[in-house]
């Protein structure tokens, strides 16, 4: 698991509620805490569409990040900041599939429960930290690892400056 700080709040939250750097993601779930609390869902209610959209969709489990976006970011713009937010992601099957094929891992994907991106902002600062999940009980922290690598090297090529704890 990783604990990271981000050294450039502004730079990041452009990155996070303007840009595309994080749309690949799935949002598992975002808490806004300013003069009141927003709570958003990320979870898809499927009887909500039909057959076809479904089909489009990049999950059915989760919306994707990128059409919660605007609504988060709708809630936290404004005058004065957030008290705090919380934003959880996740990362798709097929993505889950394309990392351990690309780290030749033999994990079957079936076995992978989540792969999870945590953003807090506490008023002051952005932590990030990650977390692998299984469906299966293991001591192997292989996923972990390569997991938490995967994330470093995400913030590194979207130029995200952090520091570990």
């Amino acid at each position: 698991m990783l604990d990271i700080t981000i050294t450039e709040t502004r730079d990041f939250v452009k990155k996070l509620l303007m840009d595309n750097t994080f749309d690949r993601f799935l949002a598992m779930e975002a808490f806004v805490k300013s003069g009141i609390t927003y709570s958003f869902d990320g979870r898809v209610n499927k009887d909500f569409y039909d057959k076809e959209e479904l089909e489009l969709m990049a999950s059915t489990s989760y919306a994707s990040w990128e059409s919660i976006k605007p609504h988060v970011y709708n809630v936290i713009r404004g005058k004065k900041l957030p008290l705090s937010f919380k934003i959880v992601l996740v990362l798709s099957q097929p993505d889950i599939m394309d990392m351990l094929e690309k780290n030749h891992l033999t994990i079957p994907v079936s076995d992978v429960a989540n792969l999870t991106l945590n953003v807090y902002y506490d008023g002051m600062s952005i932590q990030l930290t990650s977390m692998a999940t299984q469906n299966i009980f293991t001591m192997d922290k292989t996923l972990e690892h390569v997991w938490d690598a995967e994330i470093r090297d995400f913030l590194k090529t979207a130029g995200i400056y952090f520091t570990e704890s």
